[in-house]
C-alpha cells in the first residue's frame, strides 16, 4: 500500500473560455506523505496558488489524476474533503474580523459538525498549540498583529485534526522573526502530529526548511 497521502499524476491546468486559452502548467508528478513538509515554489505565474486550489478541491477543472488516500479526488465529496481532511490557511489570513480569535475557531468546528462538549476549551488549547495565550481568546482579530492573526489562522485549519495543511504564502505579510516562529509551527505539525503539510511561498527561507522542494517553471 503506498505511503503517500496525496498523489499527483500527469496534472495539467489552462485556462478556459478566455482569451487566455493557454495551459499555466503541464504534466505534473509530485507525492506527498504524512509526517513531512513540502515547499512549492515558482516565478509569479508559474501556477502556485492554482495549484494549491486543485490539491484544496476549490478548483475541480484540471487534466491528469489526483488521488488523496488512493481515491480520486473528482469522486471524493469535495465538501467533506475540503471540512475533514484538509486544512487551509491564506497569506490575508481569511478571518472573520467582527468575531473574536476564539470565535473564530469555533466557528470552523461549527461547519465541520463536530460534536465537541466544549469547544472554546478545545479552541483555547489550540491556540496554545500555536503559541498565543488564553487572553488574547476574545479579542477581535483586527486588534491582533499579523502574526497573531496568522496563529489563529493556523489553530483554526486545526479545528478539526485534518491530515493535511495547505498553506499560500502564509508569512508574506510577517517580518523574519515572525515567519521563523510560523515555519516552526508548521515544522511542528509535520515532524511531531504527523500531518502533511505543503507550502507555497517565494521564500527561500521557508524552502530551506521543508523536507521537500517542488518548483514550477513558467509553461511557455
Amino acid at each position: 500500500m503506498s505511503k503517500n497521502i496525496l498523489e499527483l499524476k500527469g496534472v495539467s491546468y489552462r485556462y478556459k473560455g478566455t482569451e487566455l486559452d493557454e495551459y499555466v502548467f503541464k504534466d505534473l508528478d509530485f507525492t506527498f506523505e504524512p509526517g513531512k513538509s513540502y515547499t512549492i515554489k515558482g516565478r509569479s505565474g508559474s501556477g502556485k496558488t492554482t495549484l494549491l486550489s486543485l490539491i484544496s478541491g476549490l478548483e475541480p477543472n484540471y487534466g491528469g489524476s489526483i488521488k488523496y488516500k488512493g481515491e480520486e479526488l473528482s469522486d471524493i465529496n469535495l465538501d467533506t474533503y475540503r471540512n475533514t481532511h484538509i486544512g487551509i490557511v491564506f497569506q490575508s489570513y481569511n478571518l472573520l474580523p467582527h468575531l473574536s480569535a476564539v470565535e473564530n475557531i469555533i466557528l470552523s468546528m461549527d461547519i465541520n459538525g463536530q460534536k465537541i462538549d466544549d469547544k472554546r476549551a478545545k479552541a483555547i488549547e489550540l491556540m496554545k498549540k500555536v503559541g498565543l495565550q488564553e487572553k488574547y481568546a476574545d479579542r477581535r482579530v483586527l486588534k491582533l498583529s499579523g502574526g497573531e492573526q496568522q496563529r489563529v489562522a493556523i489553530a483554526r485549519s486545526l479545528a478539526y485534526d485534518p491530515d493535511m495543511i495547505v498553506a499560500d504564502e502564509p508569512t508574506g505579510n510577517l517580518d523574519r522573526e515572525t515567519e521563523d516562529e510560523i515555519m516552526e509551527i508548521f515544522s511542528d505539525l509535520a515532524h511531531k502530529q504527523n500531518k502533511c503539510v505543503i507550502i507555497v511561498s517565494h521564500s527561500e527561507n521557508i524552502s530551506k526548511s521543508a523536507d521537500k522542494v517542488y518548483t514550477l517553471k513558467l509553461n511557455k
